[in-house]
Order: C-alpha cells, then sequence, then structure tokens
C-alpha cells in the first residue's frame, strides 16, 4: 500500500502568493485579456454565465457555438502553457521533500498548466506516466484531464481548413509531450485539434487522445484502490465528477482533505453520505499553510 496525492486547482493557485493560474471564477475574465480575438468575443449573454459556473458557460457554448470549442480550447491551452513556477512555489519545496524521502506513492493533478511538473524536474526528478522504473528517482504523474502540453499525433488537421463541434470528434492514437515553447507554439496555432486536455464542463470530454485519457482515468482508479492514504488538495466537491469522486468515495483508504473552511465544509458533508464508516480528516487551512501537515501525511 502507498500514498496518492492529488491535486485541483485550488492547489495551484495557492502554491504561491502571486503569478499562479486563476481559479474558475476568475478564469473567463483572464482568457478575455489574453485572447481578445477568441475568448474576447463571445456574445455578452455568456458572460454572466462563465463568471458565474465556467461550467454553465461551456455547456451553453456547446450548444450554441460547437465549433468553436476546438479553437477556444487551443487558446486555453496557450495560456496555460505561459505559466512558470517561481524557487518560492510550494510545489518546490514539496519536491524537494519527496526526492529526500525516496518517495514511492504517485501524484494525480486535475490542472492543465505545467507548475508542478515544472519543479518536480527543477529538483532533479523525472516525471514519468504509469508505475516509475525507478522508485525514488522517477515520480508518476496521472493526468485524468489531460494537460495543455500533451498532443496526439494520430489525427491533425490545418487550423483554419478544418472544422468541427469540438465534444461530437475524438481522436486515439500515441501521445507525446511539448514543453519547447516554440514547437508548441507552431502546434497550437497550426493544428486544428486541441491539445489532450479535457474541456472544462459537467461530463469532461475529451477530443484528442481520447484513448489517453480513459486510461489515465483508470490508472487513477487503481492508485486510489492501492493507496493506503489519499491525500486531496484544492478540490471543490463536484459529485458530478464521478470520475473523481466515486473512486474516493469506495476506497477504504484515508482521505486527507485540504482546501480551506468553506469546501472542508463541503466535503464534510459529503464525506458524511458517501464514506460515513471510513476515516476522514479535514484540514482547516489551504494548501501552502497545511504543506507541512501534507508532507506527513504522505510519510515525508
Amino acid at each position: 500500500m502507498s500514498t496518492l496525492l492529488v491535486l485541483g486547482a485550488g492547489a495551484s493557485y495557492g502554491s504561491d502568493t502571486s503569478d499562479t493560474p486563476p481559479l474558475g471564477g476568475a478564469l473567463f475574465d483572464e482568457l478575455r485579456k489574453f485572447n481578445p480575438h477568441g475568448w474576447g468575443t463571445l456574445p455578452m449573454a455568456l458572460h454572466s454565465l462563465f463568471s458565474g459556473d465556467f461550467e454553465a458557460g461551456m455547456v451553453e457554448l456547446n450548444k450554441t457555438r460547437s465549433h468553436s470549442l476546438p479553437v477556444l480550447q487551443r487558446a486555453m491551452a496557450a495560456f496555460f502553457f505561459n505559466w512558470q513556477a517561481r524557487n518560492t512555489n510550494t510545489y518546490v519545496g514539496l519536491a524537494q521533500k519527496i526526492k529526500a524521502a525516496g518517495w514511492s506513492g504517485a501524484i494525480c493533478t486535475l490542472n492543465y498548466e505545467r507548475l508542478l511538473e515544472q519543479c518536480v524536474s527543477n529538483v532533479g526528478l523525472r516525471p514519468v506516466v504509469g508505475s516509475p522504473s525507478k522508485p525514488g528517482y522517477d515520480l508518476e504523474i496521472c493526468f485524468p484531464h489531460g494537460c495543455c502540453h500533451l498532443f496526439c499525433d494520430s489525427v491533425t488537421g490545418a487550423a483554419g481548413a478544418v472544422s468541427f463541434a469540438g465534444m461530437n470528434v475524438t481522436t486515439n492514437g500515441p501521445v507525446r509531450a511539448i514543453s519547447n515553447p516554440h514547437e508548441f507554439q507552431k502546434r497550437i496555432t497550426q493544428d486544428a485539434f486541441p491539445p489532450v486536455m479535457s474541456y472544462f464542463e459537467p461530463s469532461k470530454a475529451t477530443t484528442s487522445g481520447a484513448n489517453f485519457i480513459a486510461s489515465q482515468r483508470q490508472r487513477y482508479r487503481d492508485l486510489i484502490n492501492s493507496a493506503a492514504t489519499v491525500v486531496v488538495v484544492g478540490i471543490r466537491v463536484r459529485p458530478h465528477d464521478q470520475h473523481i469522486w466515486e473512486p474516493l468515495a469506495k476506497t477504504g483508504a484515508r482521505v486527507v482533505y485540504c482546501s480551506g473552511k468553506t469546501a472542508g465544509a463541503e466535503f464534510t458533508t459529503w464525506a458524511q453520505k458517501e464514506r460515513p464508516s471510513k476515516q476522514n480528516i479535514v484540514l482547516d487551512g489551504y494548501f501552502k499553510n497545511e504543506i507541512t501537515v501534507i508532507a506527513n501525511e504522505l510519510g515525508l
């Protein structure tokens, strides 16, 4: 039995005092600033929906402008690709503890940006997808929602010449990471197909690399099932995300939850219903404030 760390948007947002990606409530406005010719042109009628609940905005967008989804998804990927972790980032300290401890656990991230991967690499650990071949050196990272720099190479199409309804098209095939900014920019602007990155909507549909996403979600379930302790950081309870919350409900592992007092109360309510006879520990603080406790719970 091992330990598993599951990270959501709140973890990355709270991993430093500034220069971190916005949470869902502020994401739409930031995307409009970043991509005025795409996200910035959406009709005013959608603005309140996106600002109040980004997923609800995506549902409406799929109904009215489904062919715009792949284009907007590519712009969103470019937005997340640009974030760079600072040396003060909490992920750096966590990665250092992981390396020093020779930790045999795994990390699952639901985030689209690369802050975690950057910090892990910067301390000399080699992140891998799938079970690591050298425990204590290679660190497994699982991506149930994909990431902004992952691309499926089986199908491509010239941007501007190919149009399709994003949630009605899927591709399968080999997936590779593109971390070089110039190569990434070329792919994101010239290929009509977005990265292997689930849409930020209730069903978490994915256009590119659907087989990779399916395998990562199964890997997440397997990691949950084999863990003695699961630490969840920065993820609000969204029961409709069954691929995330159903395995957590069913596991016999002790679950440690950290996402602030409000989200903690929501988790407690959920756990009382879905995990009534299992061990649930709720931390009152946020990621950066609770990092010492989190590290102890992970066995670091």
